[in-house]
Order: C-alpha cells, then sequence, then structure tokens
C-alpha cells in the first residue's frame, strides 16, 4: 500500500506542471516528497512536491482529468491518496468526499521514462558533461521568469514554427528565435550567468513544442546545460525539478 497527504491545491498545481494534455501517471512516494517524470521523444520532465508520506512506494494514475476534476471539487481540503500494487484502484479522500478510480496496466506517458532515466542517471553522474553520446560543453545559471516571453510564440508567430536556440557566451545570452522570414522572426533573449563554456556560440534547432515546455518552468535560478546541435537541460536542484528538451535536425527558415 502506497500512501501520501497533500493539500488539493498543491496537487494540482504540481500535476499542471506537466501540461494540461497529459492524461496519465505514475507518482512515486518517498521521504518527505513525491516525485513524477513523463518521457517521450521530444522530452523528459521529472518534478517534486513536498508532502506528508505515510507510505513509500509508487502510485498510478490512469484518468488523470477525473482525478483532478475530484481536486477542484475539494479545492480547500487535504487529500488523502493511497493505493495497493499498480493495478490496485485508487483511493482518494477528503474530508466526507471520497473518489474511486480503476487503474490499468499501461500508463502510456511513462511508455519511455524508464529508458530516458537511464540517460538521465548517467548525465547526472557525470555532472551533465555529456548526454548519451553528445558532449554538454556550455554551462550557465539562468532565471526561470526570463523565458516567459518565449512562451508566447505561437500568438505571435502562428502555431507551425520551428525553434532556434544560441548560447551565446560573449553576449551573456541564451537567444531563443522562433517563426520565419515569410511569416515574421521572434527573438527572446535570456540573461546567462556563472557561464563555463567555449568561446564560440552553440546552436540547437527544437521544434513548436518548446514554448509550450517552457510554460511550465518553476520561478527562480535555473542551471542550463547544452552543447552544439543537442538538447537543452534546465534544472532547479532545490525544488527537484528537472527539463530535458530534445533537439530535432537543422532546417532553413
Amino acid at each position: 500500500m502506497t500512501e501520501f497527504q497533500a493539500s488539493s491545491k498543491s496537487l494540482v498545481t504540481f500535476l499542471n506542471g506537466f501540461g494540461k494534455k497529459l492524461e496519465d501517471i505514475a507518482i512515486r512516494a518517498k521521504g518527505g516528497y513525491i516525485e513524477a517524470a513523463v518521457g517521450n521523444s521530444t522530452h523528459y520532465m521529472r518534478r517534486r512536491l513536498s508532502c506528508d508520506v505515510v507510505k513509500s512506494g509508487n502510485l498510478f494514475i490512469s484518468d488523470l482529468t477525473k482525478f483532478k476534476g475530484f481536486l477542484s471539487a475539494n479545492k480547500n481540503g487535504t487529500m488523502k491518496v493511497s493505493q495497493s500494487g499498480k493495478t490496485g484502484t485508487l483511493h482518494v479522500n477528503c474530508d466526507k468526499s471520497s473518489l474511486q478510480l480503476l487503474t490499468t496496466s499501461y500508463i502510456q506517458s511513462q511508455a519511455d521514462v524508464p529508458l530516458i532515466e537511464k540517460l538521465v542517471s548517467r548525465s547526472e553522474d557525470n555532472m551533465w558533461q555529456t548526454w548519451a553520446n553528445f558532449n554538454l560543453d556550455y554551462h550557465a545559471k539562468v532565471e526561470g521568469e526570463d523565458f516567459i516571453p518565449a512562451t508566447q510564440f505561437s500568438k505571435v508567430v502562428g502555431n507551425k514554427f520551428n525553434c532556434r536556440t544560441e548560447f551565446d557566451p560573449h553576449g551573456q545570452e541564451y537567444v531563443i528565435r522562433a517563426g520565419s522570414r515569410n511569416k515574421g522572426k521572434m527573438f527572446v533573449k535570456v540573461s546567462l550567468v556563472d557561464i563555463d563554456s567555449p568561446d564560440i556560440p552553440a546552436r540547437s534547432a527544437f521544434a513548436h513544442w518548446l514554448p509550450d515546455l517552457l510554460s511550465n518552468m518553476p520561478a527562480g535560478p535555473i542551471d542550463l546545460h547544452t552543447g552544439d546541435e543537442t538538447v537543452l537541460v534546465l534544472k532547479q536542484p532545490d525544488s527537484g525539478y528537472l527539463l530535458v528538451v530534445m533537439d530535432q535536425e537543422y532546417e532553413e527558415d
């Protein structure tokens, strides 16, 4: 039996941080927090929430929409969440309200997580100097708030666009560009501090889903790791937040 308790508001904020389109999730309860991760061909994201863990273990939610709906209906309450086994019924209790949800054996958002977390573990062991076979030799600290303008790319240049990024050590900026010559281009510049990198810029390409991922970033100082034509890593050790955004083939505008 896995069991933890947390406020409804904090749970909603925690789960919404993975994106509103997420349909299912697996939660790990350990120590004084719960942790969840999702991963696929576009990105890997891990978040953590401090709470009262009664019994450590893994907990699986197949219908995240109904789960969050129950949280919203009891938005000022404290939730007691428990489950016995991966396919056991999920029990959620709040004062005089309760919810029971069946759980399927397949959690879609976890399909690629084990493989990606092997790469994450290797990168964490070498202090984010590499990702798979690619060098991550560009490092700096940024502020999460500085990425907010990039979340508006779709409203300015449309829904279909590619993103280009440049780590500029001389200008002390991380530049994100979206759009094309025909539809217009938008630039967002993020200040870099504590830079540790080669003297020449590093450039990578990403798809239109990059702004959506950046919209879920926490505020405050964040460690940035990247390389030339490879992934973007954003990590906030104090909160347990980690985002790895997968790059794509460079295409001309």
